[in-house]
């Protein structure tokens, strides 16, 4: 297992560089020059325009000031930010906690609540119940996260006054943005879990199980519910990216000070170091819901392990159980 983490952690290294790349090249080409930002009303003296543009290094050619963003990135410095006159890592400081908190506590609702709903309407296909969840998974999926956002805004703070309207002062702070960053996430959750039971259900070795005569429990929780989870798995990883690296529409709407209003002032303030970093922030940790993912996949399903752990003997052994077990099934 250990090969397998240090195979997937190494394949992580040129995805994060490319996004770099992607991103540093973007702004570098970008009209606006960052020592007019950082100037501010001064920029229109030429000779501190040049002065800034040499101490900041963009006189340098491209390659060499990717270069040096690459190499201070291997060392920790996120660069100095344009406006805040504080480093990126102190924007941010202040920034993740908030952040975490909104993107793990949509993640956890929209496993617990949206997985349950589509077992259920899976197993009760054609049921009153299986309509009634995909209809609400339908709507609320076409709906804008915004508009949930702004709903739950005027109905639970504004008219009842249960919640704050806005801010992150304690935990009542991010029930609504966490439900309104949750919405989403659930009904994809249901939607997805509900079509893959739904496929696995009618394998013919759920249909032997059943005729063997073992427990319809049994058989759901072994046979199908577990045959079931890659797709499942795929959906959750894919939504436990997106939600830790911020929700900016969320953010904005509560007034939460996390990674994505930051991104959004930088980027209204063209204050593009700070963007870089963010961005960079942001693809670590997409990175890293992905190989949580993958660990998932391994666990789950021993031949996926096997294909990428150089055919360990103990890796084939798990494999050939699972293909043995499948075929029993």
């Amino acid at each position: 297992m250990i090969k397998y983490i240090l195979r997937r952690l190494l394949l992580i290294i040129p995805v994060l560089l490319g996004a770099i790349i992607v991103v540093f090249t973007i702004n570098y080409f970008s009209t606006t020059d960052p020592a007019m930002v950082k100037l501010g009303l001064s920029a229109s003296d030429p000779v501190k325009l040049a002065a800034m543009r040499e101490q900041m290094g963009l006189n340098r050619p491209y390659i060499v000031q990717l270069a040096d963003y690459i190499w201070r990135l291997f060392h920790g410095d996120l660069g100095n930010s344009y406006v805040y006159a504080k480093t990126v890592w102190e924007l941010l400081a202040g920034r993740i906690p908030n952040t975490l908190k909104l993107g793990l506590g949509a993640m956890v609702i929209s496993v617990c609540v949206g997985i349950p709903l589509g077992i259920v309407a899976a197993l009760h296909q054609n049921s009153a119940i299986d309509y009634i969840t995909t209809t609400f998974a339908v709507i609320m999926n076409a709906m804008p996260g915004f508009l949930v956002a702004v709903i739950l805004m005027l109905i639970f703070a504004l008219k009842l006054g249960w919640f704050p309207v806005s801010g992150a002062e304690g935990f009542k702070s991010f029930v609504l943005p966490v439900i309104a960053a949750g919405i989403g996430p659930i009904t994809q959750n249901a939607r997805m879990t509900r079509s893959s039971i739904l496929e696995v259900i009618r394998q013919d070795y759920v249909r032997t199980a059943r005729a063997k005569g073992i427990a319809e429990g049994k058989v759901i929780t072994k046979h199908v519910l577990k045959n079931s989870l890659i797709p499942i798995l795929t959906m959750v990883g894919a939504g436990l990216g997106t939600c830790l690296a911020g929700s900016i529409l969320v953010e904005m709407i509560f007034n939460i000070p996390g990674m994505g209003m930051l991104i959004n002032s930088s980027i209204m303030a063209k204050d593009f170091i700070t963007v870089q970093g963010c961005v960079v922030v942001c693809a670590v940790v997409v990175a890293l819901a992905n190989l949580l993912t993958d660990l998932a996949y391994a666990y789950v399903d021993p031949r996926i392990k096997a294909q990428y752990t150089a055919g360990s003997k103990k890796d084939k052994k798990a494999a050939e159980a699972a293909d043995k077990e499948a075929s029993a099934a």
